[in-house]
């Protein structure tokens, strides 16, 4: 690793100590990186520091030029609304343009080369003038430059190139900061609307289940209490009322199941899909001793870095659904797991109704039912649930299955979760 241009132990004690350098993730060594690359090395500084009697003879000119283009542009012109603002910015470039030609390039100086971009950001000055004008900046020193050596080109050339070299440098630190200032303001307007969807979420939980909740207990009033009044079709309706209810219950929740996955991230840990599977099993108990389901093998699964609560519902849904729509004698499922390059792959394969051709990938999506709710139970949002989880974390879900023989949901989580 190369030596930075400038960097005595003082540097780089104060470097750790910079707020602009710490917030962003920067240090000296990056910075080296970023010299290397663009290639500004030791040369490049002792031809700026040749310059001091440039800078020093151009200085008026270059910021009064600099100064007549801010307030040729008018999204620039109205930042500039009062004698101190532009006294304080005037200052404030010829500091920079004496420290270029100086060649202190230490941690100080890229310090403030992001504090321009902060304020750039705390003032409204969008990176596309600044970039304007700094262009317009870089292109009049060059004509000057050029004024200056027109009777030794080379040189005059060799100094041109080093200043752009490190022009391009602070351009992008300061566009850095500014982006990273724009980034952690979205960042906390996203995290309010989250909240606000969260807090709506909840209240439209409340409000809608309230209702439901009395229309089921009056309903069960009426056919506990009013058995003598209430003819057959009645007590038919007052059933049929009961069963809307719990079919709607089931659907806010798994609403509310949906919205949460997308708006909230997962919550990792090393998760043994042997204990999970057994415990979905569990939930699932009475319609697996109802049905006499037969569960196929059972090989080990790995431990897995997911949310647990997520994978569940995945696994939840997938063999839920393999036991509901199944006519075999008896149903029978397969869950199987591999490993496929960066991820495993998981399968549950069941011998059900199947599912034709034209329909397997419309049955993915919120709300696709393939059969009326009278001949199975069910919101359609099963698996949409379960495409979703899969995705957030870069996963994919998919099937193949045969009318009348059967189905195989195959979908993929990543050994090493960074999502």
């Amino acid at each position: 690793m190369k030596t930075p241009l400038k960097n005595n132990s003082e540097d780089e004690k104060s470097a750790h100590g910079f707020r602009f350098m710490q917030e962003i993730g920067i240090d000296m060594q990056e910075i080296q990186r970023r010299m290397d690359f663009v290639g500004f090395n030791k040369k490049d500084i002792q031809l700026l520091s040749e310059m001091q009697d440039f800078a020093q003879r151009y200085e008026e000119e270059i910021i009064s030029t600099f100064y007549e283009h801010l307030l040729s542009v008018r999204e620039t012109r109205i930042l500039l609304k009062n004698q101190e603002a532009i006294d304080r910015l005037i200052l404030s470039q010829k500091i920079y343009l004496m420290e270029i030609f100086q060649g202190n390039f230490n941690a100080a100086y890229f310090e403030q080369r992001l504090k321009t971009g902060a304020v750039h950001h705390r003032i409204g000055l969008k990176p596309k003038w600044y970039m304007e004008i700094y262009a317009s900046y870089e292109n009049h020193i060059s004509t000057l430059i050029s004024k200056a050596y027109k009777d030794e080109a080379d040189r005059g050339l060799a100094r041109d190139h080093a200043i752009r070299k490190i022009f391009r440098i602070d351009m992008i630190l300061t566009l850095e900061y500014y982006m990273h200032s724009k980034d952690l303001e979205m960042t906390a307007k996203l995290n309010h609307n989250i909240q606000s969807i969260d807090d709506f979420t909840r209240m439209l939980s409340h409000d809608l289940k309230e209702p439901l909740r009395g229309i089921e207990a009056f309903s069960s009033f009426l056919l506990e209490d009013y058995p003598k009044l209430l003819d057959k079709q009645g007590k038919r309706y007052l059933n049929f009322l009961k069963e809307s209810v719990t079919r709607m219950k089931t659907l806010i929740q798994d609403l509310l199941t949906l919205v949460s996955i997308t708006q909230k991230g997962a919550t990792l840990d090393q998760v043994n899909l042997n204990l999970l599977l057994e415990q979905v099993k569990d939930d699932l108990k009475f319609s697996i001793q109802q049905k006499k389901v037969v569960f196929v093998k059972n090989p080990p699964l790995p431990i897995v870095p997911c949310d647990a609560i997520q994978v569940t519902e995945i696994f939840k849904n997938l063999i839920s659904n393999a036991i509901k729509f199944n006519t075999s004698s008896p149903p029978q499922i397969e869950v199987m797991a591999q490993e496929k390059g960066e991820f495993y792959l998981f399968s549950v394969k069941d011998n059900g109704i199947g599912i034709e051709s034209a329909y397997q990938e419309q049955i993915l999506r919120p709300f696709e039912r393939l059969h009326h709710q009278g001949e199975y139970e069910g919101t359609g949002l099963g698996l949409a649930i379960c495409k979703k989880v899969v995705e957030k974390v870069g996963g994919e879900i998919w099937l193949k299955s045969e009318k009348d023989i059967g189905s195989t949901f195959y979908f993929t989580l990543p050994k090493n979760n960074n999502y």
